[in-house]
């Protein structure tokens, strides 16, 4: 990942670099949460109509 600090300081540079590969390392843990959610709403959704629209014809 490219990094570049307007300081000249190499320990600055090289400490903010460390900083930002940890916060990669993590990975995209918030967007498989909202991804999840999302999944489970439409889910919840297909659901509620399955049981309020076709299982009342029957």
């Amino acid at each position: 990942m490219f990094h570049e600090t307007l300081d000249n300081n190499p320990a600055a540079a090289d400490a903010d670099q460390r900083a930002v590969d940890d916060v990669v390392r993590q990975g995209p843990r918030g967007a498989m949460a909202l991804a999840g959610v999302a999944v489970l709403i439409v889910l919840a959704i297909w659901f509620a109509f399955y049981l309020f629209v076709f299982v009342p014809r029957n």
